[in-house]
């Protein structure tokens, strides 16, 4: 068996590596914002490009939940898959934050259609099964543990709904 089937998820231990060049984070700040904006994207590539699951650094900060939001979009972006609350306040932030957008999931969806073409437009975006495949892999995924988030009443009456008609 190999270890990286036995190993759900590594932890980034930000506030750990901060800590060795006797620094804190700005409250103020994301995480992104210190040294820890260059080694979270080369872990995520190094260690993501062997197949390991990444979860982001803790927030500690309890009186800025719009960084807490900011810092979340950058995680996700970066292919990490979670987010440790030390706080119930955060449980829900974080939750919601790795919910898939429903023109994600219907994306997702097409490009692992077995008939999808070689390159088609979505959402007046190329999508290319060939390059996107793990991706689409990636949002099914976060989809099935996360959910999907709820689309405005606004976009609901023109769109089509794909995701919740296959559902």
């Amino acid at each position: 068996m190999c270890i990286s089937d036995r190993i759900i998820a590594l932890r980034i231990g930000g506030n750990d590596l901060m800590g060795c060049l006797g620094l804190r984070r700005n409250p103020a700040m994301t995480l992104y914002s210190t040294p820890m904006g260059y080694v979270i994207p080369m872990l995520a590539g190094v260690m993501g490009a062997q197949g390991f699951a990444l979860t982001a650094p803790v927030f500690e900060q309890l009186a800025t939940p719009d960084i807490l939001e900011q810092e979340l979009a950058l995680d996700i972006t970066h292919g990490l898959v979670g987010k440790t609350a030390i706080h119930p306040s955060q449980v829900n932030i974080i939750q919601n934050a790795l919910r898939v957008s429903l023109e994600d999931m219907n994306s997702a969806r097409m490009i692992l259609n077995s008939v999808a073409p070689a390159v088609f437009k979505y959402n007046d975006a190329m999508c290319e099964p060939a390059t996107h495949y793990k991706w689409a892999t990636h949002i099914m995924e976060r989809a099935k543990w996360h959910g999907v988030l709820p689309t405005p009443a606004s976009i609901m009456d023109a769109s089509i709904r794909l995701a919740e008609a296959v559902s």
